[in-house]
């Protein structure tokens, strides 16, 4: 039943659901109001029956039993309602008329003062029924007596029968003005949504600025409505970054390419104008170059890829940034300041120390000759830092610095491999790396004299302890 519904559309599930909900609420009012009227008419009955009865039993209380006649314990002239006098033995005394020559009626002798209501199912006037009797225990002159008092339940089953058929009757135009209601409401209110699927599937990825209507209101529609058209604009957004990531890729990959094609055309027509080792030096830097562009691509797609999942574990985030300290140290005229502490994180590393290295080496670019590497905690978040005493990045480039294929034209900028060379990716590929450890990467004022130039940092996520 269940995999029928999830097969039908919301709308006949929401009427199935309607109409279900309305059935078991008829079903259950229509029990209680039976019950209810049956438990009223059944108490009615007896009343009517030891009413019935109360008449002769105080003739009998006061005169006795012996003068009675059929005539005189009639009800009400058919078999609705009948009585019957038993002696101490249990010998019918007088009867109703309906009941004439039958036996006693039922064999209970309440005590005088006493009464005993059952229900039983009697033939009276050739016809069976059940009846209501009132037993009624009468002291009187000759002994106790016993007035039978039997009112007939006919009419009360007939009532609860055609209140049942009534309810019956009522429930079908009832369920059919709930389905027909529920059906159209619920397509009043998806009709909205189904505007706004139109206009999505007639949206391409040459038309991404289109957006959905926003009907009024805050429920869900509303929301859903806004939720589509933010998720358009991060498509439109990341597809005009996609172009743009594409052509600058292109732009910057042509470079090297354009260089070595020419270098080995002016050879080729004008092999006096460029040695042999004067071209091989062009080709091989040129080739460097597109090397190095090409990996830093790979990575940067790499680090966009949600479905590259490199092996993750426990990475000791101050080993990683002294052995890239230590690497610098390398470099003639350079002094490279260490101040680690244990910091523990999780991720891959070696993501983690190519962004470390970024960093060193971008200092290391731009330094006038002292840079310092530093890792520590802050805040629950492990931080690498890494400053140095060049000339430092302006506030309004701090955040685009970390942007793909950005270019300065100060000091800072000019040539810089730390931030991906001419082409500008080192410091995206940090924030990117950064961003996929759950973290962020930024660049600070720095706040030590010392060292007075740019602050670049790492915060991740400290690891867990299990």
């Amino acid at each position: 039943m269940s995999a029928l519904l999830a097969r039908l559309g919301v709308r006949t599930r929401a009427t199935v659901a309607a109409v279900t909900a309305v059935a078991a609420a008829i079903v259950v009012a229509g029990v209680v109001v039976v019950l209810l009227l049956g438990w009223s008419l059944d108490k009615a009955t007896t009343e009517d029956a030891r009413s019935a009865g109360r008449e002769v039993v105080h003739e009998i209380a006061r005169s006795g039993a012996g003068d009675l006649t059929g005539t005189d314990v009639a009800g009400t002239g058919d078999s609705a309602s009948v009585l019957q006098i038993l002696d101490a033995q249990g010998r019918v005394v007088a009867a109703d008329p309906a009941l004439s020559g039958q036996p006693p009626l039922t064999p209970v002798r309440p005590a005088p003062g006493h009464e005993v209501v059952e229900t039983v199912d009697l033939t009276v006037n050739g016809s069976g029924e059940d009846y209501r009797l009132v037993s009624t225990g009468v002291p009187g002159p000759g002994g106790p007596y016993t007035v039978v008092s039997a009112r007939s339940l006919a009419p009360v089953t007939e009532a609860l029968t055609r209140l049942s058929l009534l309810f019956v009757a009522a429930a079908l135009p009832l369920l059919a003005i709930s389905a027909l209601t529920v059906h159209r409401a619920v397509g009043s209110a998806l009709r909205p949504v189904e505007r706004m699927r139109r206009t999505v599937s007639e949206i391409t990825t040459r038309d991404l600025g289109r957006r959905v209507d926003v009907p009024p209101g805050r429920d869900e529609v509303h929301r859903l409505a806004e939720t589509l058209n933010s998720m358009l604009d991060r498509l439109a957004s990341a597809q005009g970054a996609q172009r743009r990531f594409v052509s600058d890729a292109s732009h910057e990959l042509r470079s090297p390419v354009n260089t070595i094609s020419t270098a080995l055309e002016v050879a080729e027509h004008h092999p006096a104008a460029m040695g042999g080792d004067e071209l091989i030096e062009v080709v091989s830097r040129e080739t460097s170059r597109l090397r190095e562009l090409v990996d830093d691509l790979l990575v940067l797609a790499r680090t966009d890829d949600t479905t590259d999942n490199p092996p993750y574990g426990e990475v000791d985030l101050d080993d990683l940034a002294r052995a890239e300290a230590e690497r610098a140290r390398a470099t003639v005229d350079l002094r490279v300041e260490i101040r680690t502490q244990p910091v523990k994180v999780t991720g891959n590393a070696a993501q983690l120390r190519r962004a470390i290295r970024n960093l060193v080496d971008n200092a290391r670019e731009h330094t006038t000759g002292r840079i310092c590497v530093r890792t520590r905690i802050d805040e629950s978040m492990a931080v690498v830092e890494v400053v140095d005493d060049g000339p430092g990045v302006p506030a309004r480039d701090r955040e685009r610095i970390f942007q793909r294929f950005v270019r300065r034209d100060d000091a800072r900028h000019h040539g810089a491999p730390g931030t991906g060379g001419s082409a500008g990716l080192g410091l995206a590929i940090v924030a990117g790396i950064a961003a996929r450890h759950g973290g962020s990467a930024e660049c600070r004022e720095s706040d030590d004299p010392a060292y007075p130039g740019a602050r670049f940092r790492i915060r991740l996520p400290l690891r867990k302890a299990l």
